[in-house]
């Protein structure tokens, strides 16, 4: 296990890879569409915002290092490392964690899908670039384990069924505290609380090229008609996905099926079928690493409550992700 020195100077170096190989200009367009700055009248004075692309790589800094805003404006201040990073000198004018939280909300207000849209600019970017071969597919789900909460009985069974318990309206107090789209679920023994994060991972460079988000209890199958297209030649998946419905979309999409067999009651997997299985888990395991990665960095659980924020962070974890798995292929 890493030492705390030997993480510290590790993620250093992650921060200054995507210094080295990433052209954050190329996402000024896009998140000054998404924020609205062509129709904003800036000549009714007030304090003038931060850079958004300067604001959108503090929220790389955050995801990078799992840090909560307040400790990410701390660190802002702190580190040499991140000045560096965000192009800053001492004195210069720093985002507090008021502005980072406002500049995350304004991404999603209204519907936005600020997160959503500014991956599928990196994945257009890494597509162009031929980082994407999109022969080989791999789909897979990971819990995103969100604040537990402390509810009476009744009120679980109201959620269960999709309502809100009495006190817990939205706008109230209390209802902005409670998360009514989180789920529970259990594997492996072990309990999860919060959601998913189901994505479809490139065979080849491991690069994560759609992805879907749902409550914790959501089987992974539920999802794979809408993360599998014709834009697949084939699909690797484990055995969790093996139904009628997947095979049958992925003939409509013209897809080679690579989903791993499973054997039942009186009807074993046959000799053939495990060394099959066995050659489709070699490569299917480098969607796992994806998740091992992003689990890493702290991905995998969330600081907020609500399924739209649980989006939003999903899509911004596999942005991350994407960026630093680019950094380290252009080695």
């Amino acid at each position: 296990m890493l030492s705390h020195e030997q993480a510290v100077t590790q993620a250093v170096k992650g921060i200054n890879k995507l210094s080295k190989v990433i052209d954050w200009e190329l996402f000024r367009d896009e998140l000054e569409s998404v924020l609205g700055y062509a129709q904003r009248d800036w000549s009714k004075g007030g304090r003038p915002p931060f850079d958004p692309v300067l604001m959108f790589k503090v929220l790389v800094l955050q995801k990078f290092h799992g840090l909560s805003d307040e400790e990410c404006e701390f660190q802002v201040k702190d580190r040499f490392s991140f000045m560096k990073f965000l192009e800053l000198h001492p004195g210069d004018a720093i985002p507090d964690a008021r502005t980072i939280w406002d500049f995350k909300q304004a991404l999603e207000r209204d519907g936005r899908n600020g997160a959503g849209r500014l991956f599928e600019r990196f994945d257009q970017i890494l597509t162009d670039g031929g980082m994407i071969g999109r022969k080989g597919s791999i789909v897979d789900a990971s819990f995103v384990d969100a604040p537990r909460q402390r509810n009476r009985r009744k009120e679980n069974e109201q959620i269960k069924e999709g309502k809100r318990p009495e006190g817990f309206e939205e706008g109230s107090a209390k209802g902005r505290q409670k998360d009514c789209d989180a789920r529970w679920a259990k594997k492996n023994n072990e309990t999860h609380y919060g959601y998913k994060n189901h994505a479809k991972v490139d065979a080849e460079s491991k690069l994560v090229t759609k992805y879907e988000t749902t409550g914790a209890n959501v089987h992974d199958s539920q999802v794979f008609d809408k993360l599998v297209d014709e834009n697949d030649e084939a699909v690797l998946a484990d055995s969790a996905y093996l139904s009628e419905e997947a095979r049958e979309h992925l003939l409509k999409c013209n897809c080679q099926d690579f989903i791993q067999l499973k054997g039942y009651r009186n009807h074993p997997l046959s000799e053939e079928d495990k060394k099959t299985n066995k050659g489709t888990s070699r490569i299917r395991a480098r969607g796992e690493h994806m998740f091992g990665r992003m689990s890493q960095m702290a991905m995998d659980r969330l600081r907020t409550i609500g399924k739209e924020r649980a989006h939003h962070h999903n899509g911004l974890s596999n942005l991350v992700y994407n960026m630093d798995r680019f950094a380290f292929l252009m080695r």
